[in-house]
């Protein structure tokens, strides 16, 4: 099992801010797991019983789930029954003592569980407040339920992955949604943080997850749609429909975006670009036809072809390229093990992990891979203490079915 240990996060840029962490799935979470690799705190609430959805999907070992683990390592758990009036209070005095709340509750719902940015702010007015939403906080779609795949085909990711032969559109097979936002949400969370830190105080932030995929998707998705003059025409398109190259013995991808790699491309296939129209990106981009049909003679010919030794020649003309790999094989890739991306850690349940650290290399406050994820409830009477119950307090909340 390649990869250095597990790094302290303890020194981590967010050392000393606190998170509560009330969502569930990836969406709002991954956000809180981001920061919590990069030092913060996070407290995440589960309900009692179940916990989190995330703890039973996808690939485990001995109940561990992998992607609960990646999303939520580095947290503590208390299981608090939200619905019931001791959780309100148990939340409300959290609420006092952290910097951020995190959520992707649909509306409607955080008034109900008395956890809306009102009722908190008027708790900690310096409280900076998330919630992420499927299709909005409002609009008459905004109440509906949204999973990661119902989000692609709503914001565009399906009709802008459209296959170039079939004319069917397609989905990425990942929770591509989810994580974008997760992604945005960290990075909005710090950047209300720093204006806080500069006299903005708390705020409210909205975040949709279809806005942040449509926006994500247009900067070289939206081709004309980005116009209002109907003179706008699509021109050489910097994100096309890209083929993997299939070669005897494995795949591998090449950008030939310039001149001279276009010319080093075709070459490396001995695919004749003496063509003056095809000479200059200007001249490709005015002969499409041209190209599509040198770039299939280079398919066509890839499939005869060693994938290393051409992959030599594409690097020796200084064309762009790689070969494909699965994700089970990086972590023993050379280049990869450079980076330091992986980590192994120890499950007190799982047992030995491999996992990708945080890829942000901060030279003064390192991120790192927080300690393991925690079991439902693991850390309620830690917290619980931390916030002045005492141990009458603490079994008559468990009595009442409060906390697990």
């Amino acid at each position: 099992m390649s990869g250095q240990d597990a790094l302290d996060t303890s020194r981590g840029p967010l050392s000393g801010v606190r998170i509560l962490d009330i969502g569930t799935m990836i969406a709002a979470p991954l956000a809180g797991g981001i920061l919590a690799d990069q030092g913060a705190e996070v407290i995440k609430v589960e309900t009692p019983g179940m916990g989190d959805l995330m703890r039973y999907v996808g690939a485990s070992c001995k109940g561990v789930g992998g992607m609960y683990q990646n999303v939520n390592r580095g947290k503590r758990s208390l299981a608090l029954n939200l619905k019931s009036e001791g959780g309100v209070e148990v939340l409300h005095r959290l609420v006092e003592q952290v910097d951020v709340i995190i959520h992707n509750f649909r509306p409607g719902v955080a008034e109900r569980l008395h956890a809306d940015y009102a009722t908190l702010s008027a708790i900690n007015p310096d409280l900076i407040y998330l919630s992420v939403t499927g299709f909005g906080h409002a609009g008459p779609m905004a109440k509906k339920a949204a999973y990661d795949n119902v989000v692609q085909a709503f914001a565009g990711v399906a009709m802008t992955q459209t296959d170039k032969r079939s004319g069917e559109p397609s989905q990425y097979q990942q929770l591509f949604a989810d994580k974008l936002t997760a992604n945005m949400a960290s990075q909005a969370i710090t950047a209300a943080l720093f204006a806080r830190e500069r006299g903005a105080g708390g705020q409210y932030i909205q975040l949709a997850m279809v806005d942040a995929v449509a926006s994500f998707l247009w900067t070289d998705k939206a081709g004309t749609a980005q116009f209002a003059s109907a003179e706008a025409s699509s021109g050489l398109q910097a994100s096309a429909e890209s083929r993997l190259l299939k070669f005897r013995n494995g795949y591998a991808q090449a950008a030939p975006v310039s001149d001279a790699d276009f010319h080093g491309w075709c070459a490396a296939f001995d695919v004749d670009s003496s063509d003056p129209r095809v000479a200059t990106i200007v001249d490709r981009a005015a002969n499409n036809e041209l190209v599509s049909a040198i770039s299939e003679q280079i398919f066509a010919r890839a499939l005869e072809l060693d994938v290393d030794e051409t992959l030599a020649k594409l690097e020796a003309a200084g064309v762009p390229c790689a070969r494909a790999y699965t994700l089970s094989e990086l972590p023993d890739n050379e280049q990869m093990q450079a980076n330091g991306l992986f980590v192994r850690s120890d499950h007190p349940v799982a047992g030995p992990m491999l996992e990708p650290s945080s890829p942000l290399k901060f030279s003064a406050t390192p991120a790192g891979c927080g300690f393991p994820s925690p079991t439902l409830g693991q850390h309620s009477e830690e917290i619980l203490r931390e916030l002045g119950f005492d141990a009458d307090d603490i079994a008559s909340l468990r009595e009442q079915a409060v906390i697990a």
